[in-house]
């Protein structure tokens, strides 16, 4: 399942950046000192998974490519995303705001349709010392739906892949 949760967080990361705001893992080490402009770090709070994989059979569909009858199974995710907004003090705390802004048009309008969001919560800005930027606590609640196929054999399944999302 930790596929299904970084397919969620580079979902919603795809999302934001797609609406000019810049974006990074949350957490990752000396992050701070390569932006220049209002950041979103997004990364992982809390998930729940609601229901087996097995147990979400959706019906069959074709396939494709090859016209084979596929078995379509569902599974869904419940979780809650950290959405952590810095902004750096020339910004101000109005840094913050902005991206906070983007942020919420994003999850309104701009998601993959396999995330339902749920809740978006922020905190007051503040400024955070270990950053030297204004700093805007944030969490994003969304159930998200995965589908995989298997073949008429069934024989095997296919990841699971966060609906609405276009993979390579």
């Amino acid at each position: 399942m930790n596929r299904g949760l970084e397919q969620v967080r580079d979902a919603v990361a795809a999302a934001l950046e797609q609406a000019g705001l810049a974006v990074c893992p949350a957490f990752s080490p000396g992050w701070a000192k390569r932006y220049a402009v209002p950041v979103a770090a997004v990364g992982l709070r809390s998930g729940e998974s609601r229901s087996d994989a097995f147990n979400s059979y959706l019906g069959r569909q074709l396939d494709p490519d090859t016209q084979a009858p596929q078995e379509l199974y569902g599974m869904r995710l419940d979780m809650t995303l950290s959405l952590d907004i810095y902004a750096p003090a020339d910004s101000g705390a109005a840094g913050c705001d902005q991206a906070l802004g983007i942020l919420h048009q994003v999850m309104l309008e701009g998601l993959p349709s396999g995330l339902r969001p749920t809740e978006l919560r922020w905190e007051e800005a503040e400024w955070d010392e270990t950053t030297a930027m204004f700093l805007r606590r944030g969490s994003f609640s969304c159930s998200a739906y995965f589908v995989a196929t298997a073949t008429e054999e069934g024989v095997w399944l296919t990841d699971f892949i966060l609906k609405g999302v276009v993979t390579k």
